[in-house]
């Protein structure tokens, strides 16, 4: 060996071994080899919300199962790794450690619920991970788009108001007196914002406005609270296991009013485990519902079909995380060959007016919007059923409360 090459590998070695070398050392992709793309999902598979995590993991991996049958994209197939955050953030933050450190993932399908994409941003901007959620959240996509996050749909201020302007424009109530219930984090003071300006443009009468902790068991003083106070609608932004302790005690109690929350929490298994205290249950969706006459919808259905019976449905997370799982595979097909971080994140930015075949309205993107807004419907809960149906057709809410 010449005295060049040799003072020439001592010399990187060197740099390498100061830092300094960095991008020589780690030029390569993390999670992206010649056959292969390594995604994956941080999602609350056990714990209070675990009917929403499972949904969330299972419809982002049945999608990617679907395309590696077919072949893959541009020759890779997708490797699925699913962690439980168990909607803690510490635990979240421990399995994105994983996921980086252990599983060198390329991107994220799912960052899980308002607070725990909160508590990971930080971490996903500074490791440039392209990262997908499968909430809108105000507070996390305002006043700027963190530029690794992407998500779709209304944010929940903006369910909120469009709940209200339910109330208002098509039930026609007059002066109504209203109440709010709603989780006290981040999640919930996003639906807390839209109450409050719809309040506000609408100079409605607010007469109880409660709230409850995370992971509480108990909701039986704030739900008397509410009842004492004699609203005509109660809107809420809570969690779906929640709202089932909230349908039943007020069923219990006589609070026989109507109750609209938030899409997170229009679940089946809602209705299954309320019974009839949800008969006046409503919420607002921006999904097709499980078999609606959409092609998006038929196909969705038969990858749910070859895993579960035929009498059950998949839950909304289940779509919304199909509907990424869509959005992840067109991205990494337009990369090509030269799939990186950076080229991902930018053809994602590109994407306009993607067709997800009528399970949500058309999606795009752009460098100032990680979280377009897309048409909603109210729907309402039928016990004999259990089933959500539409009451509404799709609309964008009156009052916008977007920049």
């Amino acid at each position: 060996m010449s005295k060049k090459i040799t003072i020439g590998i001592f010399v990187m070695v060197f740099l390498v071994a100061l830092g300094l070398g960095k991008g020589i050392a780690s030029s390569k992709t993390p999670g992206v080899t010649g056959n292969e793309v390594v995604i994956g999902c941080i999602s609350p598979l056990t714990g209070p919300i675990a009917m929403v995590g499972v949904s969330i993991a299972n419809g982002a991996k049945d999608y990617f199962n679907y395309i590696n049958l077919k072949g893959g994209i541009n020759g890779r197939k997708i490797k699925f790794i699913a962690e439980d955050g168990k909607y803690e953030p510490p635990t979240a933050m421990a399995c994105l450690k994983r996921l980086i450190a252990r599983d060198r993932i390329f991107a994220l399908s799912s960052t899980s619920g308002t607070p725990i994409t909160a508590a990971l941003r930080p971490s996903i901007e500074r490791e440039k991970l392209p990262s997908f959620t499968t909430i809108a959240a105000s507070n996390i996509f305002t006043p700027k788009p963190p530029a690794h996050i992407f998500s779709f749909g209304p944010y929940y201020s903006e369910e909120m108001i469009f709940n209200i302007e339910y109330v208002l424009f098509v039930l026609k109530a007059k002066s109504p007196k209203v109440a709010l219930f709603y989780q006290n984090d981040e999640f919930g003071m996003d639906g807390r914002r839209g109450f409050e300006a719809a309040v506000k443009k609408y100079h409605l009468k607010v007469v109880a406005m409660e709230k409850y902790s995370r992971g509480t068991i108990d909701i039986s003083s704030q739900v008397h609270n509410i009842k004492a106070a004699k609203p005509d609608y109660l809107f809420i932004t809570s969690i779906p296991s929640v709202t089932i302790m909230l349908l039943k005690e007020a069923k219990e109690i006589g609070l026989n009013i109507p109750i609209i929350g938030v899409a997170n929490t229009r679940f089946e298994q809602v209705i299954k485990v309320a019974g009839d205290a949800a008969k006046d249950f409503y919420t607002t969706e921006y999904t097709a519902l499980p078999g609606e006459n959409f092609p998006g919808m038929k196909k969705l259905m038969s990858l749910w079909y070859k895993k579960n019976p035929k009498n059950s449905v998949p839950s909304r997370y289940y779509i919304i995380s199909h509907v990424i799982a869509m959005i992840m595979t067109e991205g990494i097909r337009r990369c090509g060959s030269d799939l990186t971080r950076n080229r991902f994140l930018k053809v994602i930015e590109s994407l306009k007016d993607f067709e997800t075949g009528g399970l949500t309205g058309k999606i795009s993107y752009s460098h100032t919007d990680h979280c377009p807004m897309t048409a909603m419907r109210i729907v309402r809960a039928n016990p004999k059923t259990d089933r959500y149906i539409a009451v509404t057709p799709w609309r964008l809410p009156k009052l916008r409360v977007r920049k």
